[in-house]
């Protein structure tokens, strides 16, 4: 299978060649110190999502626990017209920052997180440290959507009677159970 070499240095392609599948080409970033990252995929990527799949993890995404459990306090202290401002103000920034990596992942698709463009981009280390920083990120960041979303669901009148561990479990089985169907089950 052939491969494009890309040097982080002067980020410029050298050899670039479709996949028979017409597909874009599998990225490699070689170069010794002086060039920059060396970065070295095996495999290209596969489209296994849809765009309605792409469109509801972006809803899912951006209608999360917190909006519904954080936005409570911001709601009762800064009422609705704040509320709404720090909204627009926060989503501007939002649309800039994922316009930018979505023209990051057009001209350069990567097998990986966006810490890739990192270690490409500005420094190994640096890619380094925000991989670690991602993961250790969704490590804290899953128990409380988990928790959040045992939360919610106690608000319905049927549900108030069992525990909330109860639905913390469901919720940690559920998402063990997606995972055994990859990136497809995960879009589903």
């Amino acid at each position: 299978m052939p491969a494009a070499r890309y040097y982080s240095g002067n980020h410029k392609p050298i050899d670039e060649e479709k996949h028979d599948d017409g597909g874009p080409p599998a990225r490699e970033v070689s170069g010794g110190s002086e060039q920059g990252t060396a970065i070295v995929e095996s495999a290209p990527l596969r489209r296994a999502l849809h765009g309605r799949h792409m469109q509801m993890i972006a809803i899912g995404g951006s209608i999360g626990a917190g909006l519904f459990v954080g936005s409570g306090s911001a709601l009762s202290t800064g009422g609705p017209a704040s509320l709404t401002i720090g909204f627009i103000i926060v989503g501007f920034m939002l649309l800039c920052t994922m316009q930018a990596l979505g023209e990051l992942a057009v001209l350069y698709p990567v097998n990986g997180a966006y810490y890739i463009y990192m270690a490409r981009f500005l420094d190994p280390a640096w890619g380094f440290a925000i991989g670690w920083d991602y993961a250790l990120g969704w490590l804290l960041i899953l128990p409380f959507e988990i928790t959040a979303a045992g939360i919610t669901i106690q608000f319905w009148e049927s549900a108030k009677d069992i525990d909330i561990g109860v639905w913390i479990a469901v919720f940690m089985v559920a998402l063990i159970v997606v995972q055994f169907f990859g990136v497809r089950g995960y879009g589903e």
